[in-house]
């Protein structure tokens, strides 16, 4: 019998601080069927992120080892995560994000709305329908 094959989309969130990580886990699972993964530095991120085919990346601005502007520098430009939705989480201003280089269009600024971001995530990962 042929093994079956999980068809639900990848969210990986990028967060240093152990107690959000957490947070976005139980959240995301009570709101949604994804699949997740985890990084707690930029650097581990850029490393195997690319790879591993994520529909949605959360991204904290403020790693350690790789900060959150350069990584999202990295994944803008690689082939793999080019066109994969990348949530920006910061409480930087506006001015300093443009400083950065992020586009400040998928933008949650902390303390954010726990609704807030299930409604962006599930616009960019619409629910497949199931036979």
């Amino acid at each position: 019998m042929a093994e079956a094959v999980d068809r639900r989309k990848l969210i990986v969130i990028v967060e240093d601080d152990p107690r959000l990580a957490e947070m976005f886990t139980d959240i995301l699972s009570l709101f949604g069927r994804w699949r997740l993964s985890i990084f707690s530095d930029g650097q581990t991120a850029r490393d195997k992120l690319p790879a591993m085919g994520a529909d949605l990346i959360l991204l904290d601005v403020g790693l350690p080892v790789l900060d959150g502007s350069s990584l999202y520098k990295m994944l803008r430009g690689h082939s793999n995560t080019r066109h994969t939705p990348i949530i920006v989480i910061t409480g930087s201003h506006e001015w300093e994000l443009h400083r950065m280089g992020l586009q400040a269009g998928l933008l949650l600024r902390k303390p954010f709305n726990i609704q807030e971001l299930i409604s962006i995530i599930r616009a960019l990962l619409p629910d497949e329908k199931e036979s």
